[in-house]
């Protein structure tokens, strides 16, 4: 596990060559082990060695073939090499074993979409047309006999059947201006862009592990481009982008578990290494009777409330919006109102909502 720790490290500092000598040795002292097969398959993809990627990815599915994953990263690299049938049946294999993933059903529509477009367009053949035959009124024979001519044959004309044709892809449009927003939960940093008909074709989104850029051409006949540094690094392998008909949301996995303060970096407003987690067991406690009030927290919350129970399971298997729902209508109402439905809280503040017979009150420090 040592080199496969070792190839992680220089992946997620995009030392791509370093990383690969890692991972060569990860495979070669773990030749049943599926993920180092996966992280090199990956490490070659981002080398542009799709050939070797491809052998890889094979390899990890023949070592396990339950890991809905890899067929995933098989088909976006049979994608990149237009090989769209054989991705197709990696995206919906990874979709049969992974349904309630909604990145399958994203790339399944895009490689029906490829296989379409490379079809020949059907055409109907025009019927060449008979020549015409001459009618002559009968005159007397002449007292010579005439020499036949020869009767022309009509010129065949042969036709070049018409290229394929893509179908139009709609342009980006969200009228004059495009507005973006983020939040975060403790592993991951969410970025939605809304503006209309942005697909992967149409548009460039290039996420490394300090930075993103994001780019399309609007309708307008404008660029729009969106380029910061970020907070802190993340995890840029773990990044998932998916296209919805109004928006793209940009999911980002932290590199570690700390809060962030802005979702761009400023000298001002860098990240304190200092908030780590720590990863000692002993914990110094800041109380004068030496007691752990945090730990005691835990072990009580782990038998309180069966209700706070549920919100949190609700929290835990809910969408994306869902949990900025339950975030946001928490925040906003002082902790009295407590909501999924991100359609109706994401277009107003939510207000304070005591329970009936309370009154909500301000205090001043």
């Amino acid at each position: 596990m040592e080199h496969l720790n070792q190839g992680n490290s220089f992946f997620v500092d995009e030392q791509y060559d370093e990383a690969l000598e890692a991972y060569n040795k990860a495979c070669e002292a773990m030749p049943t082990n599926a993920e180092a097969f996966v992280k090199r398959s990956q490490c070659n993809q981002k080398l542009s060695n799709h050939t070797e990627a491809l052998s890889d990815i094979n390899e990890a599915i023949k070592i396990d073939s339950n890991n809905s994953k890899s067929y995933l990263k098989k088909g976006q690299i049979c994608f990149e090499l237009e090989e769209y049938e054989v991705a197709l049946k990696a995206f919906e294999k990874g979709s049969s074993l992974e349904p309630e993933s909604n990145v399958y059903k994203t790339w399944i529509r895009k490689a029906k979409a490829e296989i379409e477009a490379s079809q020949p367009v059907k055409s109907t053949p025009t019927p060449t047309p008979a020549p015409a035959t001459a009618t002559t009124t009968p005159t007397p024979a002449p007292t010579t006999t005439p020499k036949p001519t020869p009767t022309p044959t009509p010129a065949t004309v042969q036709t070049t059947p018409a290229e394929p044709t893509k179908p139009q892809l709609p342009i980006p449009s969200s009228g004059s201006k495009v507005r973006h927003e983020w939040y975060q939960t403790a592993t991951h940093v969410i970025i939605t862009i809304f503006a209309k008909f942005v697909t992967a074709q149409n548009s460039k989104i290039n996420v490394t592990s300090k930075s993103i850029l994001v780019s399309f051409n609007m309708a307008n006949g404008s660029e729009f481009i969106y380029e910061i540094d970020f907070f802190d690094p993340v995890t840029e392998a773990e990044t998932l982008i998916q296209y919805y008909n109004t928006k793209v949301e940009i999911k980002l996995k932290k590199s570690r578990s700390i809060r962030w303060d802005n979702l761009e970096y400023t000298e001002k407003a860098g990240p304190v290494a200092a908030v780590d987690v720590p990863t000692t067991t002993s914990v110094i406690s800041p109380y004068a009777s030496k007691k752990n009030w945090d730990k005691l927290d835990v072990e009580e919350d782990k038998s309180g409330d069966p209700l706070n129970n549920v919100f949190k399971d609700i929290f835990a298997r809910g969408t994306d919006e869902q949990k900025k729902a339950m975030m946001k209508s928490f925040t906003e109402s002082g902790g009295t109102v407590l909501s999924t439905n991100w359609d109706e809280v994401g277009q107003k503040k939510v207000e304070i909502s005591p329970p009936k017979g309370m009154e909500a009150k301000k205090y001043e420090i």
